[in-house]
């Protein structure tokens, strides 16, 4: 079965003239981290940060996310297979307020600690029913124990019907440091040559503290940095917890949008997601 699905996300990414996938979902984890993790996303969360962390998670995993806020709700379901030994490949759905998304992803690994990827998004409007696609590339490089590295670049296209929607092309260079086995620090800074609402540059920062050996607390700041549920970019916080058993995994996130390039006032989102992995 999972090769089927693989084939499958591979034939749907050819007849699209490419690859495979991008960014249009945070978890409870990434909202909780303030957006930040792209350099070590945890299992689904790959699809939408950076494809090419697949290749360094060897699992089968299906998850579904609930997000509620201000302004409405966004429902997610995803699953990924990162078992196969050819290829790496996720599918995500997010019924979001603005739009539903699909995302496809894939990833392979030249070496050990180098993997790239490749994916694609596809937007549809709600009102007017057209579909917007656009692609995503990244890399990952286990450089040391203590430090992962990641380079995105996301909307590669950036068309003119991409650019409506605000898919502006952004690169990212993350980083995940490991001071020590209760500690993980994530920094993912950003830059969009194109975008005008706002700063170019921005940042999110998170922290994630082991308190138990399957309890996770977490906290982190964004600036000038994405707020998927909102489409738009802002600044504000983010903090949540997680709990990781034998075959599940349950996150729980409070994200807090202080200031937004659209406008809108100070908004609060409350997050939660259940990921079964084997």
């Amino acid at each position: 079965m999972k090769k089927h699905m693989t084939h499958l996300i591979i034939a749907v990414a050819v007849l699209q003239g490419a690859t495979a996938f991008a960014v249009e979902y945070q978890s409870p984890r990434t909202l909780a981290l303030g957006g930040a993790g792209r350099a070590g996303p945890w299992l689904n969360d790959s699809i939408y940060l950076n494809p090419s962390y697949a290749s360094f998670v060897s699992a089968y995993s299906v998850a579904g996310g609930y997000n509620w806020f201000d302004e409405g709700r966004n429902y997610n379901a995803s699953v990924q297979d990162a078992r196969d030994e050819l290829v790496q490949a996720g599918l995500g759905f997010t019924k979001r307020e603005q739009n539903n998304a699909i995302n496809l992803g894939a990833s392979r690994s030249l070496i050990k600690q180098l993997g790239f990827g490749l994916g694609s998004k596809f937007l549809l409007d709600n009102q007017t029913n057209k579909i917007t696609s656009d692609l995503i590339f990244s890399t990952s490089y286990i450089a040391l124990p203590w430090m992962y590295a990641s380079f995105i670049v996301d909307n590669i296209i950036q068309s003119e019907a991409g650019l409506q929607r605000n898919l502006f092309r952004t690169f990212f260079l993350a980083f995940k440091f490991i001071p020590t086995k209760q500690v993980e620090f994530y920094l993912d800074p950003l830059y969009s040559p194109s975008y005008s609402a706002g700063n170019k540059a921005g940042f999110s920062l998170g922290v994630e503290l082991a308190a138990l050996a399957d309890f996770y607390l977490r906290a982190g700041k964004f600036v000038n940095a994405e707020v998927s549920y909102l489409n738009t970019r802002g600044d504000g916080f983010g903090l949540g917890l997680g709990w990781i058993g034998p075959r599940i995994n349950i996150d729980y996130a409070l994200n807090r949008v202080l200031s937004a390039d659209s406008g809108v006032g100070l908004t609060t989102s409350q997050s939660v997601s259940t990921t079964l992995f084997f």
